[in-house]
């Protein structure tokens, strides 16, 4: 195949329909075109004004009649595909709370249901959902069987594939196939109502006039007196528009095209940098794109029809790897449209402009604190408008990018409490700031301090605090991570220095309210480690850490309860104290390293991550009230804020049990157990004074019924017993002895005692190890060659 031909292909099997096809396919040859969307402040002309919707003499509300009548003729779509991953979301954006326990989808079935009720009309609701938002949106919603009961309340969103940047053809990602295919943007809409067969079926109905919007802007309601004027025009396509301010000048703007005088939109990437600061002049370019539309839906019919079954909408390219959690993955392009562009493609498409309270969508965690606080206040009709006091202007916001990028990041910021904004004008936080209960917020600028200048009494025991430092030389990872004498890492700082350097280079959405694991090998200095992590992990704000028995996992077993162990959540990553097979002691070595969700070390990126950060760390964070917690004793310790607004959860569990457990999903216990019980055979397992210990036991004492004396050194030591834990002939000198080979690796003779017919032995953190047969030495490169003939 070549082309298209492969993508229309992929397209045709996932049951893709031929206008979704065409749309993309349009797409695809304006990317292989080279054409770079630039729009040249020579080829457009400013839109001098607009028809107001109301503040001015003539305007909307002062010369229209409203027409009720139209509400029989008219549909409401929402628009809610998205999963709102830029704040740090995984579920569907609007099932997020936005005031009391409302979140978005319920204030907007309470609009539809007011509004019908109101004119006793039952007004047409659809809603377009993605792949990833409609079950959870469709079950929500049966709440409201007024609702769910509508006939095709649904329209699915298409999905595109994602086009690999080296070839130009589908992207492959056999790990994971459902990451070859994207979302194709909210300009999939006109697409999916010619695919679905829902424009012709609504068409049949009667349905002349259709209200889009964005799900997450509940300013934006089906307006009577808008309705009639759109009516009233008979024109294709209007949009709403909204002067623009200081605040908006980086954004895009409406403009019209000198060549044929269709209104169109540039965005700020169709802007060459000579034109910027033309591009930014609000006095010049005054308006920009609400995402509020009116749509003929006859019209658009006649569109689709005249252009072949699409409306040919500029394409947005945006660079990615096929999977985003993984930048080592393939480089990716996904290509998208948006609905609003359509306004170049009617001739006659005109645009309104209407006040901010139609304009109050939630991007970033400045709007939805903004929304949440007092504010803002919710109407008879359920509209989500500024208070009175406000007096039409909104506080000013600039929460910290960093510190409240993420929704979990301001939700640890406001403890359950939501702070009185309305005296507000103005408003900035920079670094760590809380939100104490019941107070009203003054226009300022606040760093590291809870807002009402307090020291968050509520948090108690969780509460975090700033410690200034300075970076320290050397703190450079690698995949085996960070390794020096243990009495460096006992000093002022080093340790600290490192893991906060490792948690700023975390996601956020990962810290906050995650699950950290921390243990170690069991050598010098591990335990006190191990309760200087858990204190700033909770700083960090994480809320449940778990730690093995003793301070104890093995390397192998920390990654493995990072996949595998349930717990009531899912790990994040994990801190493995360690430094291998290096010997312990408050005179020799000690390592921390750091891995990752999959199980295995931080990738090179993370690490020169870490190591950036450790190179211009000015503070760290760590909660020094929260209490030690006792590793050696198996259960839960749970730590409340003062005010009910925190819980921490430490819990210690036995870490040899998880471990057996899955062991047995591995291999045949039985089998092995049958092995050992013959008296032809008997074996020898050296821990080395290392991690393994426990496991050993538990594995063949316990499990297998072995003797104890076939494990050597199988308590765990903090100095490995003052050797080196490192499996070879060398270092394992009492194994070898008593398997009758040398320190080279030849047979012994003439040993009073009697050989065993197998030996092993593993190092400090138990991702090494050594095989021996009766008097001969297995290397490394042979160890899996001899198992592989025997397996079964």
């Amino acid at each position: 195949m070549s082309g298209f031909a492969a993508f229309e292909a992929k397209m045709e099997a996932a049951g893709l329909s031929q206008a979704a096809i065409k749309a993309f396919e349009y797409s695809y040859a304006s990317l292989l075109s080279g054409d770079s969307g630039m729009m040249s402040e020579a080829s457009i002309e400013n839109v001098a004004d607009l028809t107001y919707l109301e503040g001015r003499p003539g305007s909307i509300r002062e010369s229209i009649k409203a027409d009720a009548s139209l509400l029989q003729k008219t549909v409401v779509l929402k628009l809610n595909g998205g999963l709102g991953t830029s704040m740090g979301l995984d579920k569907v954006k609007s099932l997020l709370n936005i005031k009391g326990s409302d979140n978005f989808l319920d204030m907007t079935a309470k609009q539809i249901i007011e509004m019908r009720k109101k004119y006793n009309s039952n007004v047409r609701f659809i809603l377009m959902n993605s792949f990833s938002t409609s079950a959870d949106t469709l079950d929500y919603l049966q709440k409201y069987p007024e609702i769910v009961s509508d006939i095709d309340l649904e329209l699915l969103q298409n999905k595109v594939p994602k086009i690999d940047v080296k070839t130009m053809q589908p992207a492959e990602w056999k790990i994971n196939p459902s990451k070859e295919w994207c979302p194709p943007g909210h300009g999939d809409l006109y697409p999916s109502l010619l695919g679905s067969g829902k424009l012709d079926k609504l068409l049949a109905q009667g349905y002349k006039y259709m209200f889009v919007s964005n799900s997450d802007n509940l300013g934006a309601t089906l307006d009577l007196e808008l309705l009639t004027h759109f009516a009233q025009l008979d024109t294709s396509f209007m949009m709403e528009c909204c002067e623009r301010t200081e605040n908006d000048k980086k954004g895009g703007h409406l403009a019209k095209r000198v060549s044929d005088g269709h209104l169109v939109l540039r965005e700020s990437a169709q802007c060459d940098p000579a034109d910027e600061a033309k591009f930014q002049n609000i006095a010049k370019h005054r308006y920009f794109n609400t995402n509020n539309l009116w749509i003929r839906l006859d019209k658009l019919a006649e569109e689709l029809h005249r252009q072949g079954g699409l409306i040919k909408l500029p394409m947005i390219r945006n660079s990615k790897t096929v999977d985003p959690k993984d930048g080592d993955s393939p480089a990716v392009f996904q290509l998208e449209t948006a609905m609003g562009a359509a306004i170049e493609c009617f001739d006659n498409a005109t645009a309104v402009c209407v006040p901010r309270t139609r304009f109050a969508p939630v991007k970033k965690c400045d709007d939805l604190l903004l929304l949440r606080s007092d504010a803002y206040v919710v109407t008879d009709d359920y509209r989500l408008v500024l208070a009175p006091e406000r007096n039409g202007n909104a506080t000013v916001m600039g929460l910290d990018g960093k510190k409240f990028k993420l929704v979990q990041q301001l939700e640890a910021s406001l403890r359950g409490n939501v702070p009185s904004l309305i005296n507000c004008n103005r408003l900035k936080i920079t670094g760590d700031v809380g939100f104490a209960p019941d107070k009203t917020v003054l226009s300022g600028t606040y760093r590291d301090q809870t807002i009402d200048l307090t020291s968050q009494p509520g948090l108690g025991k969780l509460k975090a605090s700033v410690v200034s430092t300075a970076p320290i030389e050397g703190q450079k990872p690698g995949t085996s991570g960070l390794r020096k004498k243990t009495k460096a890492f006992m000093a002022e700082h080093y340790l600290n220095n490192f893991v906060q350097s490792t948690f700023d280079a975390l996601p956020s959405k990962d810290l906050h309210g995650g699950t950290l694991v921390v243990s170690g090998d069991g050598r010098y200095f591990n335990k006190e480690a191990i309760q200087t992590i858990i204190k700033m992990a909770v700083a960090s704000g994480v809320d449940r850490v778990w730690v093995g028995q003793n301070g104890l996992l093995s390397t192998p077993a920390v990654s493995a309860v990072i996949r595998e162990r349930e717990g009531g959540a899912v790990a994040f990553g994990a801190f493995i104290l360690t430094a291998s097979h290096n010997p312990g002691g408050i005179d020799e070595d000690f390592g921390i390293k750091y891995n990752c969700e999959n199980g295995g070390p931080a990738p090179e990126k993370l690490t020169e991550e870490i190591f950036n950060n450790t190179k211009v760390i000015a503070s760290y964070k760590i909660a020094s009230d929260f209490p030690n917690v006792d590793v050696s004793r198996v259960g839960a310790t749970c730590v409340k804020s003062d005010d009910g607004s925190r819980t921490v959860v430490v819990e210690v569990f036995d870490a040899a049990e998880d471990h057996v457990d899955l062991l047995k999903t591995i291999f045949d216990f039985k089998a092995i157990k049958d092995l050992i019980a013959r008296d032809d055979f008997s074996f020898v397992y050296d821990c080395m004074s290392g991690v393994q210990g426990p496991y050993a036991h538990r594995v063949f004492v316990d499990e297998l019924g072995a003797p104890e004396s076939s494990l050597l050194n199988a308590v765990s030591k903090e100095d490995f017993g003052g050797h080196h834990a490192d499996p070879n002939l060398t270092y394992a000198h009492e194994l070898t002895h008593i398997m009758g080979v040398d320190a080279k690796g030849s047979a012994i003779h003439g040993q009073a005692h009697k050989v065993p017919a197998f030996g092993a032995a593993c190092d400090g953190d138990a991702d090494r190890n050594m095989i021996l047969g009766s008097r001969f030495f297995v290397t490394p490169s042979d160890s899996l060659a001899s198992l592989r003939p025997t397996r079964t």
